[in-house]
């Protein structure tokens, strides 16, 4: 029986892991959606793997090793994945056999690789790194996904647009059109189906995850304001976005800024961002910011 409950961990561990393949199997099947939904119960199961281990305190090395490989599957393969398949799509080659890509589109989709590349290299660090530190020193792996999955959720969950052949912008304008868009909601659609987009983001968030900046962390120490003041900085953030979205439903009359839920993840990461910025200019620890590891 004790062996049972030390396992349980590993266990919510694995859970992760197996929805990361789920997620991949989902958005090789066109559902990306889907996929979307594995990752938000993967970031559950992330967080209370964790938890479970120290309530049941049986923290072990296995169970951070195990941690890593799960999280490289499921926040580094996964969001990987959907950058690939949207640089395909943008470039009009996604239903195009790959032995008949050139080598120029088999170029353009792997700047998608940086990604995953990034968060091996950034897990497998992190497993050496024993330094306690407040914060993260770089881009946090499920951060980062959380950034990504986000473009699902506005094209299919938002614009109800699962296509997978590149849209014309005569296309878009005619769906519009008969939808009704706002000239932004026209911007943001064509944007979403050019291929640089994805690949500026690919580098971004690759070069994110092993820059040496510190990035907050919501681990809490206590319940104190001045120990957690930047945290609880975040979670402020993270109800004004909230609100934000909430605000064309209220029917202001001085408001007529469209539904904007649909933008809700891209305005909390780009919070915090933000914020860790601030943070890492006037509160971090000098000596994190001037050494050459990273943390996960």
């Amino acid at each position: 029986m004790n062996s049972i409950i030390r396992f349980i961990p590993n266990l919510i561990t694995l859970g992760n892991l197996a929805m990361g393949v789920i997620g991949l199997v989902f958005i090789a099947k066109e559902e990306m959606v889907m996929a979307v939904y594995c990752v938000v119960i993967a970031l559950i199961l992330d967080f209370f793997d964790g938890f479970a281990a120290r309530l049941l305190r049986v923290q072990s090395k296995l169970g951070g090793e195990l941690d890593s490989l799960a999280d490289m599957i499921t926040f580094g393969a996964l969001p990987g994945m959907i950058l690939f398949q949207m640089i395909s799509i943008g470039k009009g080659i996604y239903f195009t056999e790959i032995l008949r890509w050139t080598t120029t589109d088999l170029l353009h989709c792997s700047v998608a690789l940086l990604v995953p590349m990034a968060a091996a290299y950034r897990l497998a660090v992190y497993n050496l790194d024993e330094t306690p530190r407040p914060h993260f020193l770089g881009l946090p792996t499920p951060a980062m996904c959380i950034t990504v999955i986000s473009i699902p959720l506005i094209l299919e969950a938002h614009y109800h647009l699962n296509f997978y052949y590149l849209l014309s912008d005569s296309f878009v304008d005619i769906i519009g059109t008969e939808r009704g868009w706002e000239a932004s909601d026209f911007a943001v659609v064509k944007l979403m189906f050019n291929p640089l987009l994805y690949q500026v983001a690919s580098v971004f968030l690759a070069a994110m995850m092993v820059v040496r900046i510190p990035m907050l962390s919501l681990k809490l120490k206590g319940f104190s304001w001045k120990k957690n003041k930047w945290k609880y900085g975040l979670v402020i953030w993270a109800i004004a976005a909230y609100l934000i979205f909430l605000l064309p439903y209220l029917s202001l009359s001085f408001l007529d800024i469209g539904l904007i839920d649909f933008l809700i993840l891209p305005i909390f990461m780009f919070g915090y961002f933000v914020l860790s910025w601030i943070y890492a200019i006037f509160e971090a620890p000098k000596s994190d910011t001037n050494t050459h590891e990273i943390h996960s």
